[in-house]
């Protein structure tokens, strides 16, 4: 087989197709099968579906070693025995190549062959292996559907071939395969063992930036992606400090370097970064290998880099240096990795960015900031925190690392939630551990007093840079957890303007986030955020005790006045619909709460909760208007547990699936207590729309709503307390995942 295979790697590389290749498939027996280089069909394509799926099979050899399609094939055992049948037709290559030109805009080399076979003709259809340093082939629009509602290919997708079949790209390691050399093991055979020639690079040792990569897949294809894209030649990590960013573009230089990807002759590491977070001792180390300090040294830097020298700049001026730098990076194509560019000031900040947006389109810039300096948020990779499979992994590596016990998964989530996913932030907790104090005791300690000192490395410096209005907003939001605009404004009492620049200069820096809950907008922030602002108080330059005075003023005048308008109208009908309700009068009870929202100048959303309450409890339930009255409730702000749980109830019992699917949604945004309820309620809503009878059935909406349904049951498990209810839910997964398997098969 390795001969044969060997002689269809020869072929591919030469353009013409052996027909030895095909003497045993008409006996039955099949001499080779479909593999990375060859796959047999039946019929010569003729609906534009059709023709679709066979450039979708070209992209995949092209992207990967080149291959033959050979028409006239018909596979009688899967993937086992194929049988010489004949082309029905010629195909036209004419419409392929247009095509082509459409679904991904680009030539690819292709020819077609009518070849004899024992007297059978059949169409062979040859393509061109892309070349090394070519960028990978994507689609850049939406292919047709395949006989259903499944596309043949979507926008943006990027296939190659896997064994005997296409597959999309979706991990690091599909793209560094993608960016190799792509020898296939036939030339090791007949050549040799092949390795990659890396690239030169003055990455520092790995050691020294991270001596383990885990995690953050996603991050990682998101770069790959971006190397394809043409159009982009700057990209930005961003992110609060200690989430790993110098850690990621390290990994990502290191792989575009020994992946030896030819469209760069080399790879750039220069850092700004002055002090690392010793966690060995909880203190801040300086780092003496700064690379630059300002936009001047950055470009010069650079320039020298590409061959240039400082005494080539002489006094020139800070654009005449960037022009020089500019310059350099067209005659060498580079990647190059800018660290910690927000330790710069901000106007040199910008000038790095539009370098960056100037460089020419040979060369790519990865930055790491804790700012947002981005004119677009195309250019912006946002980092956050691990999530909990990464995480899992991540404590995995640091106990083994570090010889400590291994931890139950409950308890690597807890920890998950003290350190918000931080790799800083976990490993500096794990050493307290290390120091004998236990884990429980190191959990503690670490959110109070011992782990101050890795909070202000990660986050003073973006708090120090905030200006008083931004700084007084954190403060408020800190302090309140969660909070509205308007409540913001009621205590800071500052005009739109104000307020709205402040906020934006919050987000730029990562230090808040605005959930979206619908009509209202509300403010939160990290924990360990809120930990830092709190303690440091009076060192932040404002007047903290003035504010708190101020938030407590506002609650109780929020209090107040709430009181007394249910006191006026809402207050006395809500309390007499349930003395009603309890003498045994529900339609009564209704009628009251009904009466006095046609009083009340404006809908209240504790009358429609009562409304919607009531209207379920009489004698004939009114599940629509009950509905009805929760969603508006929700609107307005109402976000009491009983509301969800009402309307919820409602939903399915009027069998408005996919309105309880939304009410589920809604009480997990809200981050409701019970979230492990809710995740278990949504997947029962799942599993039921993909089980609906008749004409609302459909294979692929089933499939979809499986898998959600089976995620849905994975989030719920991690705040299940009990074995048995955790069982339980194992147990369901493992039925869905049959139900999955038995769709598929079908």
């Amino acid at each position: 087989m390795n001969q044969l295979l060997m002689a269809l790697h020869q072929s591919v590389k030469l353009g013409s197709f052996d027909v030895s290749l095909l003497d045993g498939l008409t006996s039955g027996t099949g001499t080779i099968h479909e593999c990375e280089m060859l796959d047999f069909k039946e019929i010569i394509p003729q609906s534009d579906a059709e023709y679709a799926k066979t450039l979708r099979d070209l992209v995949a050899f092209h992207n990967s070693y080149g291959g033959f399609l050979v028409f006239g094939v018909k596979e009688t055992e899967r993937d086992r025995k194929f049988e010489l049948i004949g082309a029905d037709g010629k195909i036209n290559i004419a419409k392929l190549r247009d095509k082509g030109k459409d679904y991904f805009g680009k030539d690819i080399r292709i020819t077609c062959s009518s070849i004899s076979v024992k007297n059978t003709l059949i169409e062979v259809l040859w393509v061109e292996k892309r070349s090394h340093g070519v960028d990978p082939v994507r689609f850049r629009r939406n292919g047709p559907e395949d006989g259903g509602r499944r596309l043949v290919f979507k926008k943006d997708d990027v296939v190659f071939r896997q064994i005997g079949n296409n597959a999309i790209a979706q991990s690091p390691d599909d793209y560094s395969f993608l960016y190799s050399e792509r020898i296939h093991s036939t030339d090791n055979l007949s050549n040799g063992l092949y390795v990659n020639e890396p690239i030169n690079h003055n990455l520092p040792d790995r050691s020294v930036v991270c001596s383990k990569f885990v995690g953050r897949k996603d991050a990682l294809v998101a770069l790959w992606r971006w190397m394809a894209d043409p159009l982009s030649r700057v990209r930005l990590i961003a992110g609060e400090g200690g989430l790993g960013k110098t850690s990621l573009a390290y990994c990502f230089a290191e792989n575009i370097a020994s992946t030896g990807v030819k469209r760069f002759e080399q790879v750039v590491w220069l850092t700004a970064k002055r002090n690392r977070f010793s966690v060995n001792d909880n203190s801040i180390e300086s780092n003496y290998s700064t690379d630059f300090y300002d936009a001047r040294s950055l470009f010069s830097a650079i320039g020298e880099k590409h061959g240039c020298s400082e005494e080539d700049y002489g006094d020139n001026s800070i654009e005449e240096v960037k022009q020089a730098a500019l310059d350099a990076c067209s005659t060498i194509p580079s990647f190059i990795v800018i660290d910690d560019i927000d330790s710069l000031s901000p106007e040199d900040q910008r000038r790095a960015l539009e370098f960056g947006l100037q460089v020419t389109p040979k060369t790519k810039l990865l930055m790491t900031t804790r700012v947002n300096l981005s004119y677009s948020i195309d250019n912006v990779l946002t980092l956050n925190g691990f999530s909990m499979d990464e995480y899992i992994e991540y404590v995995s590596m640091l106990r083994t690392k570090y010889t400590l016990p291994s931890l139950s998964e409950r308890k690597v989530e807890h920890i998950w939630r003290v350190s918000s996913g931080s790799p800083l932030f976990t490993d500096s907790l794990f050493r307290l551990e290390m120091r004998g104090i236990g884990i429980d005791s190191a959990i503690k300690n670490w959110e109070n007093e011992k782990g101050m000192d890795v909070r202000k490395f990660a986050l003073e410096r973006e708090i120090g840079q905030l200006g008083r209005e931004a700084k007084r907003v954190l403060y408020v939001i800190c302090y309140l957890k969660n909070v509205s605009l308007i409540e913001i404004s009621l205590i800071l009492r500052y005009a739109e303007q104000t307020l709205g620049d402040a906020i934006e200069q919050l987000k730029e820096v990562f230090l808040v986030a605005a959930p979206p809950i619908k009509k209202e907008v509300r403010f939160t922030t990290d924990p360990n955020t809120a930990r830092l602002v709190l303690e440091m108080g009076q060192r932040l330059g404002i007047d903290h005790s003035m504010i708190e005075k101020e938030i407590k003023r506002a609650r109780s005048d929020a209090i107040g006045v709430a009181r007394k308008h249910r006191d006026d109208i809402v207050g006395r009908a809500i309390s007499q619909a349930n003395a009603s309700y309890k003498l045994g009068d529900p339609i009564g009870a209704l009628n009251v709460v009904l009466e006095a929202s046609k009083k009340s100048r404006k809908p209240h959303m504790d009358l429609l909760l009562a409304i919607g309450r009531f209207c379920l409890l009489i004698p004939q339930p009114d599940r629509f208007r009950a509905s009805s009255s929760f969603k508006e409730a929700y609107e307005l702000g109402q976000r009491k547990p009983l509301l969800f749980d009402l309307w919820f109830k409602s939903e399915v019992e009027r069998s408005a699936l996919h309105g309880a699917l939304d009410v589920a949604g809604h009480a997990i945004e809200c981050n409701d207590s019970n979230l492990g309820l809710w995740y278990e309620r949504r997947a029962s809503v799942r599993i039921a729309l993909a089980r609906r009878p008749g004409v609302e059935f459909s294979k692929d909406s089933a499939l979809r709503e499986y898998k959600m349904a089976v995620d849905d049951l994975r989030e719920a498990k991690k705040y299940l307390n009990g074995k048995a209810q955790r069982h339980q839910v194992e147990r369901l997964i493992e039925d869905i995942r049959n139900s999955i398997n038995s769709l598929e098969l079908s």
